[in-house]
């Protein structure tokens, strides 16, 4: 038997076998291993980036902060991110989230952070072209990139919003989670959670919404701009039905109910003004004085306020629509929206005005109007300007003369005419001429010579010492021209001083918010009301039944007469030189109220443009919508305090019926002739009323 062995070309090719198949192995070891270190290197790297992200950031986010009328509903809100979280106290509405879970993430419950068959169905779905582009983001990942603002179409931002919902499904459960959820996403136009948004489509909260509306929201979280309803109706029914759909696929609903939901209306509200007006920047400006700013944006505060939204409306109405009726007399118009084209601020040369209205008893700011309009100017004249005050400033001077000279209404004061712009003491009148008015006649009059002769009787240390107790911050400077307004007051605080007559004699801090409770509920701010007496019950009621002859008998009777306003009230116009600034100042017993109307850059408002003509009308038009309606003020007569009696001066047949305020002394010196005295420097009123006996009022009827 021979041996035989296998021919040297068959070795050969064994050999290179083995070699290839070495390679090979090597090849595929190299692989795996390299495979293996990198894939070890991506998740460390990964899982250490996302380690380093505070993973409270997922439950932690900007929430707006809600302004409350003073009723205690809310009117406007401040944010980075317009977002109202869901109800802490409530569970997430169930079918919010069988609609939201349909649409975006179909097995939520029954996957971890990631879910490998929707990842595989999207990405057949995307490589074949079937249907729209499908990504397979969980609800968790989509929370965590959102939660970090890593929103670029990258695959460092995969990987990492992988690594993070590994990080939140092990710290929160399924319900949190998509509480997060609900809370974060953005459903377009500004709005932020479902919550938020729920409420702005459709005025209710989130635990209200029908199926038609559930479905809506949830089918436009995918494409949250272009699906909107403010935006595109139809793109919105479009969302609602593909997520109606699903639902139907899903099982959670069936065909017909689908059906009904896709022929309900959508019953969608206009979209509101989330964050406008002067009521709104004045709650902000106050809250700075007491706040962190981020605490206001992003703090989902609930800020109660003294506002009164339909007042501030009534205001913002009545302002714009008498100035636009001013330029129309005028002929004047404003081709490029009131404002410079170039620049976009607003033309000083356009007609301005102000509205500020307050509760007299506690200081309570009811409205607030700094411009005709806030989208032209939000400089706020109401609060910030600062302008002469004409007539207005006399009943604070009479007032002054009253609680410190033992004048009254019925007292006698020199009308006698004189140089009202010449310097130094007023002159001595040499004419044996001598004109005598009685002091309540002097204000319902406006008679100038009379208060300017009372200003400086009282002096300015006296006037500026009740101006500050009144609320005035600056000083009325010690000119004569003063007392005929020729001082710069702002709005909110000549407003303040006639307050003080209303709430017989207090003055009271005024305020715009009441309180402030944290994202928790917890009290972090109070008004601590503040008030003081300025004037006796006596003075201040004295002072308010002259200011009731103003509207009754004198400057200010058009409120009366033209405007038909016949509740309690009092007030006072004040109009400067050339017509450059126009006021009105009036109260009723639970709401006082000022009007200025003027140019920014001071010029005539218009040809002879009293106060009665030009601000008047805003506040009666206002104080006549107060008057009535939901939400009306009470307009009661004015209180007669102890010590006071009721006097009606030439009433019936003989005179205009006026009512003087005056104690049984003043009262009994009505009749007695006056005491005239004067000095070579000023004549002086006297304190003594002036009589006047039958005939001559008799007289009166025809002068």
């Amino acid at each position: 038997m021979s041996n035989s062995r296998p021919p040297k070309l068959t070795r050969i090719k064994r050999s290179r076998r083995k070699a290839k198949r070495n390679v090979l192995t090597w090849l595929l070891a190299g692989t795996l291993i390299a495979f293996l270190s990198v894939f070890v290197l991506v998740y460390a790297y990964y899982s250490a980036r996302a380690g380093l992200i505070d993973i409270d950031v997922i439950k932690e986010m900007p929430k707006a902060s809600i302004l409350y009328d003073y009723q205690g509903h809310p009117f406007s809100r401040f944010f980075d991110e317009n977002r109202i979280p869901l109800p802490a106290n409530q569970s997430v509405p169930k079918l919010l989230a069988q609609a939201v879970i349909d649409t975006e993430d179909r097995r939520f419950y029954s996957h971890g952070a990631i879910d490998l068959y929707g990842i595989g169905r999207a990405a057949l779905s995307n490589l074949t072209g079937h249907g729209s582009r499908q990504g397979g983001s969980t609800i968790t990942q989509q929370l965590g990139r959102n939660s970090i603002g890593q929103m670029q179409r990258t695959y460092d931002r995969k990987f990492l919003e992988i690594f993070l919902a590994h990080r939140i499904e092990e710290a929160y459960t399924k319900e949190q989670i998509l509480r997060y959820y609900l809370d974060r996403i953005y459903f377009g136009q500004g709005l932020y959670g479902a919550e938020t948004t729920a409420n702005a489509f459709f005025g209710i909260s989130a635990h209200q919404l029908n199926l038609a509306q559930c479905a809506l929201l949830a089918g436009m979280i995918s494409s949250p701009n272009s699906s909107s309803p403010w935006k595109d109706i139809n793109a919105a029914r479009a969302a609602r039905d593909r997520a109606l759909a699903r639902m139907v696929r899903a099982g959670d609903i069936t065909q017909d109910q689908a059906d009904k939901a896709q022929k309900a209306p959508l019953a969608l509200r206009p979209r509101p003004n989330f964050g406008g007006g002067f009521a709104t920047s004045e709650v902000r400006h106050q809250l700075e004085q007491i706040l962190d700013t981020d605490k206001i944006q992003q703090g989902g505060l609930k800020i109660s306020t003294t506002i009164d939204p339909r007042l501030q409306a009534a205001a913002e109405n009545a302002l714009a629509t008498r100035i636009n009726e001013i330029e129309a007399s005028k002929g004047e118009s404003h081709a490029n929206g009131f404002g410079d084209p170039n620049t976009g601020l607003p033309d000083e040369d356009v007609l301005e005005g102000a509205f500020f209205a307050m509760d007299p008893a506690n200081g309570a700011i009811r409205a607030v109007v700094g411009s005709r309009d806030f989208a032209l100017s939000q400089y706020n004249r109401a609060m910030q300007s600062r302008r002469q005050i004409g007539s207005t400033i006399k009943p604070l001077i009479y007032a002054t003369a009253f609680a410190e000279k033992n004048y009254c209404p019925a007292s006698t004061i020199d009308a006698t005419k004189f140089n009202l712009t010449a310097q130094g003491p007023i002159p001595a009148d040499d004419s044996g001429s001598q004109t005598l008015m009685r002091i309540n006649d002097a204000l319902v009059k406006s008679d100038d010579y009379s208060a300017e002769r009372m200003g400086v009787i009282v002096g300015p240390e006296l006037l500026n010492a009740y101006a500050h107790r009144c609320g005035v911050t600056t000083d009325i400077p010690p000119y004569r021209s003063s007392y005929l307004g020729a001082c710069d007051l702002s709005l909110n605080e000549l407003t303040g001083i006639y307050a003080t007559f209303a709430d017989q004699g207090i003055s009271v801090r005024q305020h715009i918010v009441v309180q402030v409770l944290d994202d928790k509920d917890h009290v972090i701010y109070k008004y601590d009301g503040e008030a003081h007496r300025v004037f006796t019950p006596q003075v201040a009621r004295q002072v308010t039944g002259m200011l009731q002859n103003v509207l009754d008998f004198g400057t200010g009777t058009p409120v009366r007469q033209q405007y038909k306003f016949s509740a309690p009230a009092a007030g006072k116009t004040g109009t400067t030189n050339d017509y450059k600034d126009a006021w009105f100042e009036g109260f009723t017993t639970h709401l006082a109220a000022g009007v200025w109307i003027g140019y920014d850059k001071p010029r005539e408002i218009m040809p002879g443009g009293y106060a009665a003509a030009v601000a008047l009308p805003v506040w009666a038009n206002v104080m006549k919508q107060m008057q009535q309606g939901p939400g009306a003020y009470q307009m009661l007569d004015f209180p007669v305090p102890a010590g006071l009696e009721t006097v009606t001066v030439g009433g019936d047949f003989f005179g205009r019926g006026e009512r003087y305020f005056l104690t049984p002394d003043q009262h009994a010196m009505m009749d007695q002739e006056p005491t005239i005295s004067s000095d070579e420097n000023q004549s002086n009123p006297s304190p003594q009323p002036e009589g006047k006996g039958i005939f001559n009022r008799f007289f009166d009827l025809f002068r």
